[in-house]
């Protein structure tokens, strides 16, 4: 089995790396200068147990691999780049099952309008990737996965691919009700604005955090959406509380503070807090903190601003907590 990795950023290089490095079949699919990068001089892995130098074949488009209806395709590019993605892979192959590696809850919707066999991820790596040809790994084991069919449900595949990430060293579970992990997740990302518009981690932005989860949080309930808590989480799953073998400790943070940091010109918020914002009129109401963050972000990404315009005191009253 080939696993092309589409979307061969922070998130499909860590994946992607790990699986090389482990004797499986990979190929990468990713924007120009890092395809150029990882084919001249190898996809450079950093990880707390060491660099890994991997000499994986990358492209830049869908038609460039050869894809056929017996690879496996894993999307990890951000919510925003999803559609044009699925488009171009469509156009080279009829038929190939497709999972998710992605924030936010939309993306196998998407998917599910153009092949058949659709499998979410929910996805728990630690991956920084702020220069071409290099990715780190934050942590060992390198992250937690938990996937199944979409919108529900199990196959052999899902076995298959689950005991390929754990040999590539990946916590991973194997659930026939997968999206309650992805919005669970989708909880914890509604920190990554915070993260970049202040450049600030931890205590200090605590109290904008909160408030922007238990405004989802209210939502989620009206809604009737079930989604799986933290403490869920660690109490059905004890590996993913286990002390980690090795850390990195290292200045970068969220796939959001490193999209503004490398000035791509976009965030991901829109199918982050945007997805609450989203739920919310679909309930006839409004999540301003979460609408807030959402246009906040935005502006900085259109405007090529780093992270940390804003203070936590001067952020809590453009959302109206203060």
């Amino acid at each position: 089995m080939r696993f092309i990795v589409y979307g061969a950023g922070g998130i499909g290089c860590v994946v992607g790396g790990h699986l090389e490095r482990t004797g499986h079949d990979v190929t990468l699919i990713g924007r120009p200068g890092h395809a150029r990068a990882i084919n001249e001089h190898g996809l450079r892995l950093v990880t707390p147990t060491g660099v890994h130098t991997l000499p994986i074949p990358a492209v830049t488009s869908p038609a460039q691999a050869d894809i056929s209806a017996d690879d496996v395709v894993f999307f990890c590019m951000k919510g925003q780049d999803m559609t044009e993605a699925i488009r171009s892979l469509k156009e080279v192959v009829n038929e190939v099952p497709v999972f998710c590696f992605q924030n936010g809850v939309r993306n196998e919707e998407v998917a599910s309008q153009y092949f058949s066999r659709v499998y979410g991820v929910m996805v728990r790596v630690g991956a920084v990737y702020l220069t071409d040809g290099e990715v780190t790994a934050r942590r060992d084991p390198p992250g937690w996965l938990a996937i199944g069919r979409y919108p529900q449900g199990s196959d052999e595949l899902v076995d298959i691919v689950a005991e390929s990430l754990r040999k590539a060293g990946f916590y991973v579970r194997a659930t026939p009700d997968v999206m309650p992990y992805k919005w669970g997740k989708l909880m914890v990302n509604l920190a990554n604005a915070v993260g970049a518009i202040t450049n600030i981690r931890g205590d200090d932005v605590a109290p904008i955090v909160s408030a922007a989860r238990n405004e989802f949080q209210e939502i989620l309930a009206e809604a009737k959406i079930s989604w799986v808590s933290q403490d869920e989480l660690t109490k059905s799953w004890p590996e993913v509380s286990e002390p980690l073998r090795g850390q990195l400790d290292i200045e970068a943070q969220s796939s959001t503070w490193q999209s503004l940091a490398r000035k791509q010109g976009n965030v991901e918020t829109e199918f982050l807090n945007g997805e609450v914002v989203r739920l919310a009129k679909k309930l006839g109401r409004q999540a301003p903190i979460n609408e807030a963050l959402l246009h906040i972000s935005q502006k900085m990404a259109n405007n090529h601003e780093l992270p940390g315009k804003y203070t936590p005191a001067k952020l809590s009253p453009l959302l109206g907590l203060a």
